[in-house]
């Protein structure tokens, strides 16, 4: 009898993480880690997109670029002076260009929502990408509460999709998603995400104490972690972080496994300095590189 028969869970481990991380190479350069582009904040929530930005700079990719209402912008500069900054919209809140959403066509990966505020506008760009686009996108909080409050034909918008698409939902948010009570989503979250990922032909990372990771085929679950995390800004490191490693190679299925794990395991590594009560977001990008060093070194032996 196989293990999901038995009903065995299967855990991402330090060594799956290591197996699907991109090696990186002595004979590289910028170009070859790729483009990500972080679709992040308002006037309300300035440092969503902040910490969207630093995670997705320490996550191996080449280059990463802040598109964030020109009304805002000035509030970013300086702040990671690694990260190009790109205005959507006049404002102080997510305005739909054509012209500017074309721009980010040209990326490798997409991480949208953080921040952004609940809108029609914010569902728009979630159409126009969804439609559009042919790289892997990542939708997050807003993003995912738009789509939930502002779409209506959902199943058409997704069969015609051309990208890779990772959904990142917090229990609440998916409740909102897939119209099933919190409770329910508590109880059968697994079943619920690889049900929906099915129908929607996308992969869901049902954010929990143990996330579910599920492609409509399978489903895995991450286990590092923890409370520390449970305060605003956790899920915004954690999109950044997705959004640079699908930008150096990874599917978004791979991608939100391996994230998964660094991002928690960050935490662990955080909790030991800072106590989870005491944790910021902030202090999960501070220990990304001892968490990305860990399993760097499983790849290399050392």
């Amino acid at each position: 009898m196989s293990e999901k028969a038995r009903g065995i869970k299967t855990y991402v481990t330090a060594e799956e993480a290591a197996r699907l991380l991109p090696i990186r190479r002595r004979d590289s350069h910028k170009g070859t880690y790729g483009k990500a582009a972080i679709v992040a904040g308002s006037a309300e929530y300035t440092g969503a997109a902040y910490l969207s930005v630093a995670a997705c700079l320490r996550s191996g990719v080449g280059y990463t670029t802040l598109f964030a209402p020109k009304g805002i912008l000035r509030s970013y500069y300086g702040k990671e002076p690694e990260a190009l900054l790109r205005s959507l919209g006049w404002g102080k809140r997510l305005k739909v260009s054509k012209k500017e959403f074309r721009e980010l066509l040209s990326y490798d990966s997409i991480a949208y929502g953080m921040g952004l505020g609940v809108s029609r506008q914010v569902y728009k760009g979630v159409a126009y990408l969804l439609t559009h686009y042919e790289g892997k996108l990542i939708l997050d909080a807003d993003g995912l509460n738009s789509l939930a409050k502002y779409g209506k034909d959902w199943k058409g918008l997704f069969a015609r999709k051309k990208c890779d698409v990772l959904l990142t939902p917090h229990g609440r948010e998916f409740s909102r998603l897939s119209k099933k009570s919190v409770e329910e989503v508590l109880k059968n979250g697994d079943t619920l995400a690889t049900n929906f990922a099915r129908e929607y032909g996308v992969v869901v990372l049902l954010k929990n104490s143990v996330s579910a990771i599920a492609n409509g085929n399978e489903v895995v679950w991450n286990q590092t972690g923890n409370s520390g995390q449970a305060k605003g800004g956790s899920g915004d490191v954690l999109s950044g972080v997705l959004a640079g490693l699908c930008a150096t190679g990874l599917s978004a299925f791979d991608a939100a496994k391996v994230g998964a794990y660094l991002t928690g395991r960050a935490a662990e590594l955080a909790a030991l300095e800072t106590e989870e009560y005491s944790m910021l977001a902030r202090d999960l990008i501070s220990y990304l590189p001892a968490s990305f060093l860990e399993v760097s070194r499983i790849q290399t032996g050392g």
